[in-house]
């Protein structure tokens, strides 16, 4: 019996034991023989918004069914919640699964080592379309040298200032080096006790791997097998060093540690003078009590030191499952969500397009569209989530003083390592 099947007969049986229903699709109401569509049926499940679905159903269904007659999309949208990835694996058991399915981006090596997805790579087309993307943006649906997915929306950070506190220390644009915002924050902290130079959202890899890439560190060799000789070596021991340093000295505030100020009211109310934070932050606060604070930040690419400012990639990938019974349509409707008039539409609800022949007509986007040129995605790696989790406890145990950094960094490359040999 091979890996995949063991697994998901023992998720099967743990999710009838804790679940009375574990499909993700109900099976009521089957059509009527009046109902019956000629045209060949996708089935399409995702996980967009409110506003993107309303645009989604509204605008880029109508357009691909217009140009491509014959094929119907029927979509079906789930809510993202912590079971979501299981119940997508019990419905590969029962045979349930769509055609294609919009995802998080850190689910397409794990569901690739379950032999559940189609290879991408080997269809028509594939080579052509490749060149397609922004920066590294389509290396997160690789999986042992081959492809089993699409970015369909990204998502990276970018460095967002507080305006105030930029121009007190005497900086009339965002500073393009870290040594540049470093004196900023000591000469701001000699006039104002409470204030911090860097909010960082978590020790978790979405938060720190920005600062350690850019700081000169390595996490993995570049095929993504081992740790061993990268995590431990001197260039990343330094980075860590520089940022137990920095959080030492204040220059990274509280938040790192889920302590206060939060970011976003930090930057918002002059008591951080940078966060690193997705598009979203600037969506979420144009509304409401923050919609005055928000004119006092400016958006910048990420800060350089060892090397050029390096953030990172997350977003959403469209996947082909193997076993789909419309294999040439739902590669059709997949190709097409990768041209600019549907990521265009998408755009307009704060989608992040993935193409580079998108016209731009959000000034938001810009610095964001600029970075993922220079933004890395997390190792495409099944065990990620796992690897993750020892990362971040190194970080945890670094800052806090619990363990010494170099003790720290070789018990995880030891953990992360055994971990690597089963991926």
């Amino acid at each position: 019996m091979n890996l995949f099947k063991s697994m998901i007969m023992l998720l099967s049986i743990l999710l009838l034991v804790s679940c009375t229903n574990s499909s993700l699709v109900s099976d009521n109401n089957p059509p009527s023989s009046e109902d019956v569509d000629q045209r060949d049926t996708i089935e399409f499940w995702h996980t967009y918004s409110d506003i993107e679905t309303k645009v989604f159903e509204e605008h880029i269904l109508p357009l691909f069914e217009q140009e491509y007659p014959n094929i119907k999309i029927h979509a079906t949208r789930l809510d993202y919640t912590d079971q979501l990835k299981n119940n997508i694996l019990a419905s590969v058991a029962d045979n349930k699964q769509p055609d294609v399915m919009r995802i998080d981006i850190k689910w397409v090596p794990e569901l690739a080592k379950y032999g559940v997805l189609a290879e991408l790579s080997e269809l028509e087309d594939f080579n052509q379309l490749k060149e397609r993307f922004i920066g590294f943006l389509l290396s997160t649906n690789e999986y042992h040298g081959k492809y089993y997915g699409l970015p369909v929306n990204a998502t990276t950070k970018a460095a967002v200032y507080n305006l105030k506190l930029l121009k007190e220390a005497g900086l009339s644009e965002p500073p393009s080096t870290f040594d540049e915002l470093i004196q900023a924050v000591k000469y701001l902290q000699t006039k104002h006790s409470d204030v911090y130079g860097i909010g960082i959202c978590c020790t978790e890899g979405w938060g720190t791997l920005p600062y350690f890439w850019t700081l000169g560190g390595n996490l993995t060799d570049d095929k993504f097998t081992k740790t061993d000789g990268y995590l431990n070596s001197e260039a990343s021991i330094r980075a860590i060093t520089t940022l137990k340093m920095w959080y030492d000295q204040r220059i990274i505030g509280p938040s790192i540690l889920r302590g206060e100020p939060g970011n976003w009211d930090g930057v918002l109310k002059g008591k951080l003078l940078m966060i690193d934070e997705a598009h979203w932050f600037h969506i979420v606060n144009s509304t409401g009590d923050n919609k005055d604070l928000l004119k006092d930040t400016i958006i910048a690419k990420f800060p350089s030191g060892v090397r050029a400012g390096t953030s990172i990639i997350g977003g959403e990938n469209l996947i082909m499952f193997k076993d789909s019974k419309q294999r040439e349509q739902a590669w059709t409707f997949m190709k097409w969500m990768m041209t600019e008039q549907p990521q265009k539409i998408l755009a307009e609800t704060g989608l992040i397009p993935t193409i580079k022949d998108v016209v731009n007509n959000n000034p938001m986007f810009t610095p964001y569209l600029e970075q993922l040129n220079n933004a890395l995605p997390r190792p495409p790696v099944s065990v990620w989530d796992d690897m993750d989790k020892v990362y971040t406890r190194m970080m945890e145990r670094i800052l806090t003083n619990e363990q010494p950094i170099k003790a720290a960094i070789d018990e995880a490359v030891l953990k992360i390592d055994a971990m690597l040999l089963n991926q």
